[in-house]
C-alpha cells in the first residue's frame, strides 16, 4: 500500500456567503446588536463567536453558508506531489496551461462559476502559507489517474482538492496566516 500526498504552499482566497437557520440568524442579530455592531461587521468580530456560543457557528472558519475555496494562481504557489515520503515533482500553477502541448502532460478539469451577487452577506479572505495537505492510500500510482480542480471565478483562478481515480483526496492539515479579510452585504 502506497501513500500519496499533495501539498499546496502560496496564497489562498476563500468567498464565504453565509446562511444558517432562522433561529442561529436571530441570535446572532442579538449577539451583534449587543456588540453595537452591524450583523456584517460582527462577523470578523473573534469575540462575537464567544458571546454567540452555538455550536453550529464557532467561529468565521467554520461559518456555515457556501464557499469557494482553492489555492491562488500567483507567482507564490507551489504543489508539491509525495508518494510514500518522496517528492516525486514539484508544480507551479502554471505548469497545468497545457494549451500549446501536443499531448497534456496532467489531466485537468476546469469548471467556471459565474459571479452571480445573489443578495446575502458575505466574507473573503486571502491567506498564505501552508494551504493544504491531502492524502490517499493506493496500490499503485500512476500520474495519469491524479486530476486536478480549477475553479474560475470573475478574475481568480483558484485550484481546489484533486482526486485520484475520481477519489476525493483527504485533507490532512493546513498552518496559513490570514494576510486579508473583509465582509459585505449585497442587498
Amino acid at each position: 500500500m502506497q501513500t500519496l500526498k499533495i501539498n499546496l504552499h502560496g496564497e489562498s482566497w476563500t468567498l464565504k456567503k453565509f446562511e444558517c437557520c432562522d433561529n442561529d440568524l436571530k441570535e446572532c442579530l442579538k449577539v451583534a446588536i449587543k456588540m453595537k455592531l452591524p450583523l456584517v461587521k460582527a462577523l470578523l468580530d473573534p469575540f462575537f463567536y464567544y458571546n454567540l456560543k452555538r455550536p453550529s457557528i464557532p467561529s468565521v472558519e467554520h461559518l456555515p453558508g457556501i464557499k469557494i475555496s482553492g489555492l491562488l494562481n500567483t507567482p507564490k504557489n507551489q504543489i508539491e506531489i509525495l508518494l510514500d515520503g518522496k517528492k516525486i515533482i514539484k508544480l507551479h500553477i502554471k505548469d497545468f496551461n497545457q494549451e500549446q502541448l501536443l499531448f497534456p502532460l496532467y489531466t485537468v478539469h476546469k469548471t467556471e462559476i459565474n459571479d452571480d451577487n445573489s443578495s446575502g452577506i458575505y466574507v473573503e479572505q486571502k491567506a498564505i502559507g501552508f494551504i493544504a495537505s491531502y492524502e490517499i492510500k493506493l496500490n499503485h500510482f500512476t500520474i495519469d489517474d491524479l486530476k486536478f480542480h480549477f475553479v474560475q471565478f470573475n478574475d481568480k483562478q483558484l485550484l481546489q482538492q484533486p482526486t485520484y481515480q475520481n477519489k476525493k483526496l483527504l485533507f490532512r492539515r493546513k498552518e496559513t496566516l490570514l494576510i486579508y479579510q473583509n465582509s459585505f452585504e449585497i442587498l
